[in-house]
């Protein structure tokens, strides 16, 4: 009875401890905040990639005496410092990555409510803290982590991340999409159609990324058609599911008078492309595969680019005047393959708003998006390329699985 006593009183004493710590520190929080700067930067852009959020902002003011600025994530038990990009030369303007998935990993943030702060360090180390408002139409914008929480950027008051447990549950890690489909068979060689070949390779994969613990979503499940734009279709359900990570499978072909082999990852333009080029070696270390021998648009082994050119922006536009639409807003810059611009928001300069035949993508101003990849795992009209994905699948698929979770876990 005396022991459980103990027990009791210094079970008490924990709780007791606990609480008052916690109440130190929020009090110690309350004052921090009533200290910082009333003077606010802009937010001019925010958006969530893949498993990044990336911030651009601005204020019409001149500094000088800067040593250094950093971008701050402070709770009530922590502070997380960020190095930036920042201009002072004429008013104040800065950004956290200039690639789009890069940027404060929400993965590994702790589920503490954080206040995102900017650190002026003067060069006689003098320091001031100035808070982040909101210059946008997003008013706020929520990431579902892997780990089943929710973290909802706000800016009540100043712009800060907010973590509650996730109960929702149509939430999906990863999104694979099997290219093509019903009276869509893309590729054919012979008896082999790329449609079928892409479902078997997707259904593979899915099991292979289940076993690893994700939960995953398809745009298809068996040979049928599937809309490309509205609701529930290949380019919305990557939106709808709140998915981190989009594959889109396919098998690549070319033209009668070109012989061209091997494996071809695309990405948005503005990526970082270590995964990419992670993914591509160890397909083609752990299969029969080689790089591509195709040069076009290519940036690494394995690796491609590709967006628009003069000649694809003279085409839109020629199509917008004899329709009678006012022409996209398409630059060099924007992605050419639709799985990869139209699953990015304004990420990836997403355009297909509704002005030509009321198609519209319902999430083309969207500012989350997955970080997204198209994968050409072969070449179905080269007769050694064929012959590789028809008798390696299990290859393929246990390869881009496993590398998928190591990344994964490497960046939680």
């Amino acid at each position: 009875m005396k022991k459980l006593r103990i027990a009791f009183l210094f079970i008490l004493l924990i709780i007791i401890f606990a609480t008052t710590f916690y109440f130190y520190k929020e009090k110690e929080m309350k004052n921090f905040l009533t200290s910082i700067e009333e003077e606010k930067i802009n937010v001019d852009k925010y958006y969530i990639y893949g498993n990044h959020l990336n911030i651009e902002g601005s204020i019409n003011k001149k500094f000088s005496n800067i040593k250094n600025v950093k971008l701050i994530l402070k709770s009530n038990l922590e502070e997380i410092e960020y190095d930036i990009k920042y201009d002072l030369k004429n008013n104040f303007n800065f950004y956290i990555s200039k690639y789009i998935n890069k940027g404060i990993n929400l993965e590994q943030l702790n589920n503490n409510k954080f206040y995102i702060l900017l650190k002026f360090i003067y060069k006689n180390n003098d320091i001031e803290y100035y808070g982040l408002k909101n210059n946008t139409n997003y008013k706020k914008t929520t990431y579902y982590t892997i780990s089943n929480y929710k973290k909802t950027i706000n800016f009540n008051n100043i712009m800060n991340i907010d973590s509650k447990m996730n109960n929702e549950k149509e939430i999906y890690d990863i999104v694979i999409d099997a290219g093509h489909g019903g009276n869509d068979p893309g590729a054919i060689n012979g008896k082999y159609y790329e449609s079928h070949l892409t479902l078997e390779y997707t259904l593979s994969l899915k099991e292979k990324l289940e076993n690893l613990g994700y939960k995953i979503k398809l745009t298809r499940d068996q040979d049928k058609t599937i809309d490309t734009y509205g609701i529930n279709s290949r380019t919305s359900i990557p939106y709808e599911s709140k998915a981190k990570y989009l594959f889109s499978i396919h098998f690549n072909s070319s033209e009668k008078n070109i012989s061209y082999s091997g494996i071809e990852i695309y990405t948005p333009n503005n990526m970082d492309l270590e995964f990419a080029t992670t993914l591509s070696k160890k397909i083609v270390n752990n299969t029969n595969l080689d790089y591509s021998t195709n040069t076009g648009f290519k940036v690494k082994d394995g690796v491609y680019v590709r967006t628009m050119n003069d000649k694809d922006i003279e085409n839109l536009k020629n199509e917008a005047q004899k329709n009678h639409f006012i022409p996209y807003n398409v630059t060099t810059s924007t992605p050419y393959l639709y799985m990869l611009r139209e699953t990015g928001g304004i990420i990836t300069n997403a355009f297909v708003d509704g002005r030509k035949d009321n198609i519209k993508n319902e999430y083309y101003n969207s500012n989350i998006a997955p970080e997204s990849y198209l994968l050409e795992l072969g070449y179905i009209n080269n007769k050694n390329d064929l012959n590789i994905i028809l008798k390696e699948k299990d290859k393929y698929t246990s390869t881009i699985a496993n590398t998928i979770d190591e990344h994964i876990k490497n960046n939680s």
